[in-house]
């Protein structure tokens, strides 16, 4: 007969196990033969398709659902540039009315949980006057 065992934790700890939990399964799918492409690798930064799960320097980082969809959208496509009118129309799933601002406050946002520093990005490229851009000379 099976036992049941109940464990309690305060907030705190429950969120780290949470992370840890998360981490090991995202590790022990990205280890599986045959799933390595669901793990854009670019050196520091992990970012995890089917666990919608990014780590920067083995760090879990924690994203909204439009700042995972908008790197996720650049680094799958690594150098192509995508205008703030294309990444809004593919990100939203909706017509583009003049919404730039909330395309270029959620890069700004991605970029400072992601890159070493925001004000020089190594990762999210602007291309004056076009766009943004992944950084293509990083993938792995």
């Amino acid at each position: 007969m099976g036992r049941v065992v109940v464990v309690t934790f305060d907030e705190n700890e429950e969120e780290k196990l949470n992370e840890l939990l998360h981490f090991l399964s995202a590790k022990k799918y990205s280890e599986m033969p045959g799933k390595q492409n669901r793990v854009l690798d670019y050196g520091a930064l992990k970012i995890n398709s089917e666990y919608r799960s990014v780590e920067s320097n083995g760090e879990l980082v924690q994203l909204t659902n439009y700042e995972f969809e908008i790197l996720y959208l650049l680094a799958k496509n690594p150098g192509r540039i995508f205008s703030k009118e294309q990444i809004y129309t593919q990100v939203w799933k909706e017509p583009y009315y003049g919404a730039e601002d909330n395309v270029m406050g959620i890069i700004r946002r991605i970029r400072k949980k992601i890159e070493p520093d925001s004000a020089k990005p190594r990762y999210i490229l602007n291309v004056w006057g076009m766009g943004y851009k992944f950084n293509g000379e990083l993938m792995k």
